[in-house]
């Protein structure tokens, strides 16, 4: 209990400086041949709110040739709350006839996917995008593991994280020392039996510099380029 007190002063503190954090990246994408290279731009924002929950924002889209071929617009949007545990998701495809519209009633411990209800059996509930911000609160040391349960927007999974090696990593935004964290168990983290691999930097700030996506239609590799506040 003191643990979960003194994470939450943490998070407070994180983000008593800075209401609105924006993380702007580049995507690239191998193994589809005739889109191959920097295919896209990706968005990650959060935004404090009121009653200790904040509002996280993630936009895809293809750009260049690939927008030419592909035109394509993804946009989630989850609400969660100051443990960084979800409480919502909408998703929205631009080319798709496709919504998705989740809400997660904590008191009872069930999703309502569209209509659809799950049960889970957690105090904490992450998205893989919430994943990826609460990690940065985490104490990341090489061969620390860490366990979760993730809702990938279909089903609830049982992760097991942990801070494999140590390595030197170029990106857009610059060059930094970085924690290699990955999954050590066999569960995909998200749908198209993706595989989730994150580098954060070696300091305090714990800036997430890249992420690695492996998808049965392709690896896609965000780079950072830029961070906004405000």
């Amino acid at each position: 209990m003191l643990k979960k007190i003194i994470l939450l002063i943490f998070i407070a503190t994180l983000f008593s400086k800075s209401e609105i954090e924006e993380y702007i990246y580049d995507v690239e994408i191998k193994g589809i041949s005739i889109i191959a290279g920097n295919v896209g731009k990706c968005s990650l924002k959060i935004e404090k709110k009121e009653n200790n929950q904040y509002n996280m924002n993630i936009v895809t889209k293809t750009t260049n040739l690939a927008k030419m071929l592909y035109p394509y617009v993804d946009e989630i949007k989850l609400k969660i709350n100051d443990y960084f545990s979800l409480l919502s998701i909408e998703q929205k495809i631009s080319n798709r006839d496709k919504k998705l519209d989740i809400k997660v009633d904590k008191k009872n411990k069930n999703i309502i996917r569209n209509g659809k209800k799950l049960n889970f059996y957690s105090d904490t509930l992450f998205s893989p995008y919430s994943l990826i911000h609460f990690l940065r609160k985490e104490k990341i040391e090489l061969n620390n593991q860490y366990a979760y349960k993730i809702f990938d927007g279909r089903k609830i999974k049982d992760i097991l994280l942990k801070v494999s090696k140590i390595e030197k990593v170029k990106v857009p935004y610059g060059t930094f020392e970085c924690f290699n964290i990955k999954p050590i168990n066999e569960e995909n983290i998200i749908k198209n039996n993706g595989f989730l691999e994150l580098w954060y930097t070696n300091n305090n700030e714990k800036i997430p510099v890249k992420i690695k996506l492996e998808t049965n239609i392709g690896t896609f590799i965000m780079k950072l380029r830029k961070i906004n506040k405000k």
